[in-house]
């Protein structure tokens, strides 16, 4: 069974610290590059996944499963939710690991270390002080 290893982890992380602090340019790079180095590599499965959530956010895709995480009440239990599901479907094709849920499973697991994507803090605020208030 694939994973992913502590370097393309990194990386991954990295992408996402850029994106999420609104540094789409960087971000761009930062694909840009890793297209590069991956073509022709069972890597270029991830960079097609971060492409996609480049995109999504970009062009603020609101069915997009980031829109739907960060728009919940409780985005890291939303996030649970979904990959603990993915995964569970991933495992019933094959012993093979999509790169999909490998780079969800990353975003779980580097969760709290990510800052609250730029698009969604003021949401996060708003929810967050309407807790404040009823609770």
């Amino acid at each position: 069974m694939r994973s992913l290893d502590e370097r393309v982890e990194r990386q991954v992380v990295r992408f996402l610290q850029l994106l999420f602090e609104g540094k789409i340019s960087d971000a761009e790079r930062m694909i840009e590059g890793m297209e590069k180095r991956s073509r022709g590599t069972e890597l270029n499965g991830y960079v097609t996944v971060l492409k996609g959530i480049l995109l999504s956010y970009t062009t603020d895709d609101r069915t997009s499963l980031l829109h739907r995480v960060y728009s919940s009440d409780d985005p890291k239990k939303e996030l649970e939710s979904f990959v603990k599901a993915m995964a569970e479907t991933d495992l019933s094709f094959d012993d093979s690991r999509s790169p999909v849920v490998e780079v969800w499973e990353v975003i779980l697991r580097n969760f709290d270390k990510l800052p609250t994507p730029h698009r969604f803090r003021g949401a996060q605020e708003d929810r967050q002080q309407r807790l404040d208030q009823t609770g």
